[in-house]
Formats: C-alpha cells, sequence, structure tokens
C-alpha cells in the first residue's frame, strides 16, 4: 500500500508523537509499503537531515509553549501536488493541528479513507492557551478541546488510541464512531541490556558525577504536566536521609529554566542534574547509566518512556493513573506511589533493595510492546478502513483450496480483498465471477469467513477436553479476533452440531465425579464455576437421589477405615470427617456416614500404635527435657494425638520405668 502520514511533529522532535510516526514508518517500510511522512519544516536551528526523501516537509513557526511542535498552514499547494503524484492509499493523520487538518482535506480530495490516531488528552494540556490560568476560560477551553475531539473522532474512517482511558475519554466527548486501542510500538533492541554502549554509560556517569551513585532517572518532556516539581520536593526528603541517591532529569521544554531554578533554591544542585534534551541514539545510554525510573505525571496517553525503560532493565516508579495498569504491574515490574512521602518511602526502600528481580521482570513486560505487533494491529485498521470506504466489489476469481474451502477475490478500484469462504456459503450467497455486491454483503461474508475460523478453532478445542456454552463462548471471545456477533453464530452452530450441550456436560460431569467419589456440593460448586446454568443443574439434580450421595460417602469411610495404619479412634474420625467435606459431600451426608459406621478398633491394635507413638516422641525430646518435664509433654501429646487419657497412662507406667533409667 501507499500510506501517508500526517504529523505536526516529526524527527527530530523529541515527543512521544514523533517518535511512534518515525517507528510506525519503519515498520510499514520494512514490511514493503511505501511511506510519505507529511511534517513541518525543521526547526531554525537544527542541523538534522531526513534519513531518505520519503519525508514531505511544509512551512511551520514553532510553538514554543508546545516543545517539538509547529503551527502550519491548513493547506499547501505543493503538498499536494506531490500527494497526487505519491496517489496514497490511506492518509493517517498523528496530530490535530495545521498538518492534520490539511491531512483531512487532502483525504477527502483524493477520495480516500482518512485513519487518525488521537495521542494526546487535549484536555490535559489546556493549562497552555489558558491566559493566567483563570479556571473559568480554562474550563471553556476544555469545552473546546471536546467539541474538536468529536469532530476529529467522528469524521475519520477509523479512530485509534493508545489507552483505553482514551477510549473511555472519548467516549464521554460523544464520539460514536468505531474506537481501535493499539498501543504504540517501540523498537526495544536499541534499550536491551545486551546492546548496551558501556563507553558511553561511563562517559554519562562520569560527566554528572554519578559513579557511587543510586541514580533515579526521569526523561521525557520538562513541562507543567509532567509534575516533575513533585520528584524535586521528594528529593529534598530523600537526601537526608540518603546521600547517594541522585536524580538525573533528561529532556528539554518550557518548564526546564523554572526547574532549574527551584532545584537552585532548595540547594540540590549537587544531587539533582539537567541533561537537556538528547538525541534518540543517545537515550537508551542514559537509562542503562540508572537504576529506577521515576514519573510523577498524570497526562500520559501511555507511557512510552516507562516503556522504554522497562526495556532497558529499569524497574518503574509511577504515581498511579490508569493509562498504565497493564504497562506497569505493581510489585512485578515497579511500583505505584499515592503522593510525595509515599515515593521518598518508595525510593529509599528501593534503595536498600535487590532489584534484579523487578528488574527481570519489567525487561521481559516491554516485549509485548514491540514495533511488530503494533505494526500487525495498524495493519488491520487500515484493512478495515479500506474496506468501509469502497461500497463496490466485484468478483474477479473463485479458487479452490484444501479442506473444501475457496478463496474468493474481491476487486475494489486497484486494490483486492481475498476471503476464505466454504461452497456451502458461496452456493448460498450466489457468488459468481464477475458478480458485484456491496458493502454489507461484503462485511456479511467477512463474519462468514470469521466464523468458519472460529467453528475450526472451537473443533481443536474439543479434541483436548469437553466445553460448557459459556466456557467455549469466553475461550474464542479471549483470542480476541472475533466480535461478538461472529461468536455467537459459531456457539449456534456448535450446538446444532450437539458439539456444545450443557444437559450432556452436566450428565458426564455428574457420572466422572460419582467415580472419583466427590460430593454433591463440590460438583454443584464446579457446574457453577464452568458456567452451567443453575436450571440445568437442577434438571439433573431430580435424577440424583441423596441416597447415591450416602452410599458413595460411605463407601469412602470404608476405604479410610481400611487404610488406617497410625491413627486412633478419635483422630481418624476426625481426618475422614476433614477428608469427605473436602471432597465436597453435604454436612447431612457426612454425619450420617459417621454416624452409622463402626469405627471400633481392637485395643491389642490401639495399644500398638500408642507404643510405637510413645517411643517416637520420647527419643525425639529426651536430650531437650528433664525427666519430670518429658514424662508430662508426652502424656498431653499422646492425649492431643487422639488417644484415650486412660491408656496414654497405662503405656506410661508400663514403658516409663524402662526407657527413663
Amino acid at each position: 500500500m501507499n500510506i501517508a502520514l500526517f504529523s505536526d511533529t516529526y524527527l527530530p522532535d523529541i515527543n512521544g508523537v514523533a517518535t511512534s510516526t518515525h517507528i510506525l514508518k519503519k515498520e510499514l517500510k520494512k514490511h514493503g509499503h511505501h511511506v510519505l511522512v507529511v511534517t513541518t519544516i525543521l526547526p531554525h536551528n537544527s542541523d538534522y537531515i531526513d534519513e531518505d526523501d520519503g519525508v514531505l516537509r511544509l512551512p511551520g513557526i514553532d510553538l514554543k509553549k508546545l516543545y517539538g511542535y509547529r503551527a502550519s498552514n491548513i493547506y499547501s499547494f505543493k503538498g499536494m501536488k506531490e500527494l497526487k503524484e505519491f496517489q496514497p492509499d490511506i492518509i493517517h493523520i498523528q496530530t490535530e493541528f495545521g498538518i492534520g487538518i490539511f491531512g483531512k482535506i487532502a483525504g477527502e480530495i483524493l477520495n480516500i479513507p482518512v485513519c487518525y490516531t488521537y495521542h494526546t488528552m487535549w484536555a490535559d494540556y489546556s493549562h497552555y492557551i489558558t491566559p493566567g490560568n483563570l479556571k473559568a476560560v480554562d474550563q471553556a477551553a476544555k469545552k473546546i478541546i471536546e467539541k474538536i475531539s468529536k469532530i476529529y473522532g467522528n469524521s475519520c474512517s477509523e479512530l485509534i488510541v493508545p489507552s483505553q482511558k482514551t477510549a473511555d475519554a472519548l467516549r464521554k466527548y460523544g464520539i460514536s464512531n468505531s474506537i481501535h486501542v493499539i498501543p504504540t510500538g517501540l523498537e526495544l533492541e536499541a534499550f536491551a541490556l545486551e546492546n548496551k554502549n558501556q563507553g558511553l554509560v561511563d562517559q554519562i556517569l562520569q560527566e554528572y558525577h554519578l559513579q557511587d551513585k543510586f541514580v533515579v532517572i526521569f526523561l521525557g518532556r520538562i513541562a507543567p504536566e509532567k509534575s516533575i516539581e513533585i520528584l524535586i520536593d521528594a528529593m529534598s526528603d530523600i537526601v537526608k536521609k540518603e546521600d547517594k541517591i541522585c536524580l538525573m532529569i533528561v529532556g528539554g521544554g518550557p518548564q526546564l529554566e523554572e526547574l532549574k531554578t527551584l532545584v537552585h533554591q532548595k540547594g540540590l544542585e549537587s544531587h539533582i542534574f539537567f541533561t537537556g534534551p538528547k538525541e534518540s541514539e543517545y537515550v537508551p545510554s542514559f537509562y542503562h547509566a540508572a537504576q529506577l525510573f521515576v514519573s510523577a505525571s498524570l497526562t500520559e496517553t501511555q507511557g512510552l518512556t516507562f516503556i522504554e525503560a522497562m526495556a532497558s532493565g529499569l524497574p518503574v516508579l509511577a504515581r498511579y493513573d490508569k493509562n498504565l495498569d497493564g504497562v506497569i504491574v505493581d510489585g512485578h515490574n515497579g511500583y505505584f506511589f499515592k503522593d510525595q512521602q509515599d515515593l521518598v518511602e518508595k525510593i529509599i526502600h528501593m534503595y536498600h533493595s535487590d532489584l534484579t528481580q523487578l528488574s527481570t521482570c519489567a525487561r521481559n513486560d516491554a516485549q509485548k510492546y514491540s514495533s511488530e505487533n503494533f505494526y500487525q494491529h495498524i495493519l488491520r485498521t487500515y484493512e478495515q478502513a479500506l474496506a468501509k470506504h469502497h461500497y463496490c466489489y466485484k468478483v474477479v476469481s473463485i479458487t479452490p483450496e484444501n479442506n473444501h474451502l475457496y478463496t474468493v477475490a474481491f476487486q475494489f478500484d486497484h486494490h483486492q480483498i481475498l476471503l476464505s469462504l466454504s461452497g456451502q456459503v458461496i452456493e448460498r450467497y450466489g457468488l459468481s465471477v464477475g458478480q458485484v455486491v456491496d458493502r454489507e454483503e461484503l462485511d456479511a461474508l467477512k463474519d462468514q469467513e470469521q466464523v468458519s475460523k472460529a467453528y475450526k478453532l472451537a473443533l481443536k478445542y474439543l479434541t483436548y477436553k469437553d466445553y460448557t456454552y459459556a466456557k467455549m463462548q469466553k475461550k474464542l471471545m479471549d483470542k480476541g479476533d472475533f466480535d461478538d456477533i461472529q461468536v455467537e453464530m459459531t456457539m449456534d452452530l456448535l450446538m446444532q452440531k450437539n458439539l456444545i450441550d450443557d444437559a450432556e456436560y452436566t450428565r458426564n460431569y455428574f457420572q466422572k465425579a460419582k467415580r472419583l467419589g466427590m460430593g454433591m456440593n463440590k460438583i454443584i460448586y464446579h457446574l457453577k464455576k464452568e458456567g452451567v446454568s443453575p436450571f440445568i443443574i437442577d434438571e439433573y439434580l431430580e435424577e440424583y437421589s441423596q441416597d447415591l450421595e450416602y452410599d458413595k460417602a460411605v463407601e469412602l469411610v470404608q476405604k479410610l477405615y481400611n487404610e488406617n495404619t497410625t491413627r486412633p479412634q478419635y483422630a481418624l474420625i476426625q481426618n475422614i470427617r476433614n477428608k469427605l467435606f473436602n471432597k465436597g459431600f453435604s454436612q447431612d451426608v457426612v454425619e450420617r456416614a459417621i454416624e452409622n459406621f463402626d469405627f471400633s478398633i481392637p485395643k491389642e491394635h490401639t495399644m500398638n500404635l500408642l507404643t510405637k507413638e510413645y517411643y517416637r516422641v520420647y527419643n525425639r525430646y529426651k536430650n531437650r527435657y528433664q525427666s519430670h518435664i518429658l514424662k508430662s509433654k508426652i502424656i498431653t501429646f499422646l492425649v492431643q494425638k487422639g488417644y484415650e487419657y486412660d491408656d496414654v497412662m497405662e503405656i506410661i507406667q508400663q514403658l516409663w520405668e524402662d526407657t527413663n533409667d
């Protein structure tokens, strides 16, 4: 495909949007797609050179408060000319300013689908456009942001967000378009410890005098929404207790000078270091020079720097935010903190702790945010956008596959959609070469293809074990490739073929449970856990007599009684009672089975057991206690084991003199 990416910020800018756009471009090109990045001109003082000719830069002016962003005109004749020559199949907008608006206009002119990624929760950045931070003006600004977000979100072919929190916020704004939650992928290899540039790390440690220090790092945009002042205030308390802990702040932004002044006022220059912004190739070494990553920001839409830090082997310490659910697992790859005091305590705690396990988990967990996974999700979204944009699809070929399936090729413009369909579906829809179908019919055929895939997957699962309706439905939904309707259609097909039958599952489980000696309570608990309807369970219970459960309980009592070689009568009864309860037998059945069973044990057998137990306890403790204390201890122990007091005293009288000489 030919894909045009529109973004107001791009390399060499250091921010999440620029990074995400660059990574997407590289992944698309790696998989054979042609990519054109449409962005603004380089900063006036930059000597950066674009890596290839796939970047179209349009005039713009720096927005000083929004570090890394430049404002451009909403339309460019030169840009439109180059776009037409590029012939994009799809436009993917990354930002909402001049370049983003130009992308929307270009999509309408070229009549191609427009995808849009909502990277930034702009309501968290309204202070940049609020003079004097007036509350009324700030609230008005947030309302304007909501309306703009709604317009963008509902007018694109497909809407992409990096986190579920962002999706939830946009739904509250009133966006009705479908929303794809796709976390931005990262090129994690550069951050891997095996690719560590030790020479550069040593240079960093030497430059900032961090040798033999415990280095806590914050890396990102230096701006109010990042709440960096919380980290600085926390360091005031930390250095009073642990002088070796230092904070390294990496990045640039509008609040940089203000925070430097704050550090100076607090007299923390020897413990807090500002490095300024760094080129992307140097960033991994700054992570590798640290032992812990920390952030107090509550405005992240995904937290790319958190993932970079984890990939570098750093545990992460972050103020809790819903966007970080799934990224940070508290106590597993890092910790959340509630407030400044909690932050101080956790940093000091981690300074004194072995962070090896947290580091290993952080590295492993970061891998799910790879650029390859990111690409695969984005590509599926592009395919959906293309399918929704075109309304007429012509069947150009029907090719037999294996297993009674056919590959049906649908042509629209110069693109093709391939579906794998059964002969039955082809016949039902009357498909033939040359036939034209509309979008609704094509969507229905896609559902049929997915149902076929889901059905095959279900058969694979059923090869190994039986499933209830609820368990199979959840299994297919968890797979993530099928929507609710497709799963429901699959379940109907499985039920029609009697492959899923909760009544039969219940019947089979009762029979199996009886063979295993399970009680009624445990059987019912398991069936409910498997999702079987209480009505089906009650229906079968009518066929299952309580007498059968009692017979099974008596059978188990007899077995345990026959196997007993160590317990006296009282202890044996208690042991059997516990085992019956654990097996799930009801209390009435347990008590009836025990009450009606003859547990009498011959006196001679009891005394033999008691003798063995006496010698075992005596030999074990004879060197620990004086004679009179030992005797008392043995009596107490044997009675506690369940032996009758009179029998214990009889054994003591017989054996004590001999063993205590």
